[in-house]
């Protein structure tokens, strides 16, 4: 049996209600919880010489071993990232979203074009703005610099198991994308960036992006860190996160409350960044396991307790 689940926004965001303020949503209802409700003051980064080589708390999992190293930007020192001092990439540019969400018995299929159903800032970022001088220091492939880089569609499609389970040893990144947003139809990629001298950071920490903490990558427009406050629906006040999309081995990435509407930490999740607990699951309560995506680095998905699925090649698998 098949069943599908159909988000194709455009300009079409307004025609069904929804509010756009400054590149979130917000609903009428006081019972609702808001981006406010849920806003950290600051993120905490990664440390230099930080390694990727294997599973831990306060790192991501790569296939290829890496060395962290803290940047030192007018936002980012000692560990932690001020949120208001971020510059941020200006505009706010609506395109055109389309995304589905097809299941059988054993898997789940997203397809969609890449582009999330928000406004996002201007790409190519505009010259003489505060963001212009950070990514026009950096080299990109087929462009005068990286704030030359456009968003665009691309063919988004990603195969995952239904009820995905717990394997004995975690899976390392293999590439870039880590899940889907299901709220909005865009991705969120690995917490890396590299300098021009092979030099990787945590990507909040050394680089502006727009409101919604996206930017592109060979013109894929995909998420970081606190890249939540934009999910639309943040769930009710006093109650847990809803879920705001999936990984790519199947499990759900959650938002930052609990049962309980209290903030998760790193320390209470494990060297993937999830936990078990109970949560909604295909109309269901369950215990399961899940991503967490908190203000903590990785702030989602560190690494893979369950097996990947399936992605097309557009999708930044290398």
């Amino acid at each position: 049996m098949v069943k599908r689940n159909i988000l194709k926004v455009g300009a079409v965001v307004l025609a069904l209600g929804l509010v756009v303020v400054a590149g979130c949503s917000s609903k009428s209802s006081s019972s609702k919880k808001t981006p406010a409700d849920i806003a950290p003051m600051e993120l905490r980064t990664v440390a230099t010489g930080t390694s990727t080589a294997a599973a831990a708390k306060g790192t991501i999992f790569t296939c290829l071993p890496l060395t962290m190293t803290a940047a030192s930007t007018p936002w980012a020192s000692n560990g932690i990232i001020d949120v208001s001092k971020i510059p941020t990439v200006p505009g706010s540019v609506t395109m055109e979203s389309k995304f589905e969400i097809t299941t059988t018995d054993t898997q789940r299929l997203l397809v969609g074009n890449g582009v999330p159903n928000h406004p996002i800032g201007t790409f190519p970022i505009p010259p003489g703005t505060e963001a212009y001088k950070y990514y026009s220091a950096l080299p990109a492939g087929g462009y005068a610099n990286a704030a030359e880089i456009p968003v665009g569609p691309y063919d988004l499609q990603l195969t995952i198991p239904k009820n995905p389970t717990v394997n004995a040893t975690p899976t390392c990144f293999s590439g870039l994308v880590t899940g889907v947003s299901t709220q909005t139809g865009a991705s969120w990629h690995a917490e890396l960036a590299p300098d021009s001298s092979a030099n990787f950071y945590d990507p909040n920490a050394a680089l502006p992006t727009d409101l919604c903490f996206g930017h592109p990558y060979n013109t894929q427009y995909h998420y970081h860190g606190y890249s939540y406050k934009c999910m639309p629906d943040q769930g009710n006040a006093g109650e847990q996160s809803p879920m705001f999309g999936y990984a790519i081995d199947g499990f759900g990435i959650f938002g930052p409350l609990d049962a309980n509407g209290k903030w998760i930490t790193n320390v209470q999740l494990d060297e993937c960044h999830g936990m078990t607990s109970m949560i909604p699951w295909d109309g269901q309560m369950v215990e399961m396991y899940h991503y967490v995506i908190n203000n903590e680095y990785p702030y989602s998905v560190g690494c893979l307790r369950g097996t990947p699925g399936t992605m097309s090649h557009d999708m930044m698998t290398h």
